[in-house]
């Protein structure tokens, strides 16, 4: 069991929710099977080979799909797109296609980039762990680009996007 500073037990959740974090939407699939994600967890592994991780919740609605797909785009926010952090954090309706609410575009591969995004980092999946309640997704990154200008959102603020 896991103690605090003031004696408490539990799961340090106030405790781990004051690092802060970058938010950033993983676009994963190509055409109509696809998706994107709100991502707080991620994170660079390598500058040779140049590597990005994500953690994603094994109960996830995306997990599946992350699950079945050889690549993932991570599209960097601005710090005015809360809005955009939440509509891709919220569950999507069984015929909705969350993607169509954003103007996007495609990588040289196909993959899909939000086209209002700070950057991007086009990734191809090379490794997979199981971590606790989350599998963590590492990508090797095949194309990027910085595309506007800006500061990046982050949680560092007390942001708390609405699921």
């Amino acid at each position: 069991m896991i103690v605090d500073a003031s004696g408490r037990s539990g799961l340090l959740k106030k405790e781990l929710g004051q690092l802060p974090y970058g938010v950033s939407v993983v676009t994963v699939g190509f055409g109509s099977t696809s998706n994107g994600l709100t991502v707080s967890w991620l994170s660079q592994v390598s500058f040779d080979p140049p590597m990005l991780m994500f953690a994603i919740d094994k109960l996830h609605f995306s997990t599946e799909l992350v699950e079945d797909m050889p690549s993932f785009v991570v599209n960097l926010l601005s710090d005015d797109q809360a809005e955009m952090a939440s509509h891709f954090a919220r569950r999507s309706m069984s015929d909705e296609h969350k993607l169509d609410a954003y103007e996007t575009k495609e990588t040289a591969a196909g993959q899909i980039i939000l086209s209002d995004a700070l950057a991007y980092y086009a990734c191809d999946v090379v490794a997979k762990h199981e971590a606790g309640s989350h599998w963590i997704v590492i990508g090797q990154v095949t194309e990027a680009a910085v595309l506007r200008e800006g500061s990046p959102l982050t949680t560092a603020q007390g942001l708390r996007y609405k699921k």
